[in-house]
């Protein structure tokens, strides 16, 4: 018999942007715009689309498209081509009106337990997305 295993939280992380609803969704689905603050990554297609970020070091992440409401929110499988060991996680990005037409950009990473993946690749996660969020935020702020 095996012990239960405490799930481990999902990363949730919550930025601010002077930006409108409409750049911000740019920001995150714009491949061109993604590239600036982010990874080299595929147009955001249909669910069920398949999903690509290289980050030019040989690190790749694929997955597919799972859910899809335009200029509102999109999530994707994460998965790292060179590890195998972890399987998919699932990243849910939503973009809201903000303050004095700002927005609100949401980051969900979960999966983490049901991937086979520990407390430690999760944080080591956070510490990136933290970072690059940051990146994100200087990008839409400056126009």
């Amino acid at each position: 018999m095996t012990a239960d295993v405490e799930p481990i939280e999902p990363i949730e992380l919550t930025i601010y942007t002077s930006a409108g609803p409409a750049v911000a969704w740019a920001g995150l689905t714009d491949p061109a715009i993604v590239a600036e603050w982010f990874a080299d990554a595929t147009p955001v297609g249909p669910v069920g689309s398949p999903y690509r970020l290289d980050f030019g070091d040989g690190s790749v992440v694929e997955g597919v498209i799972v859910a899809l409401e335009p200029g509102r929110q999109f999530a994707h499988t994460w998965a790292w081509v060179a590890d195998d060991a972890i399987g998919p996680t699932i990243v849910t990005w939503t973009v809201d009106g903000g303050p004095d037409g700002g927005s609100r950009i949401d980051l969900v990473h979960a999966g983490w337990s049901e991937a086979g993946a520990d407390v430690a690749a999760r944080d080591e996660h956070r510490s990136y997305w933290e970072m690059y969020l940051g990146e994100l935020v200087t990008l839409l702020d400056a126009g």
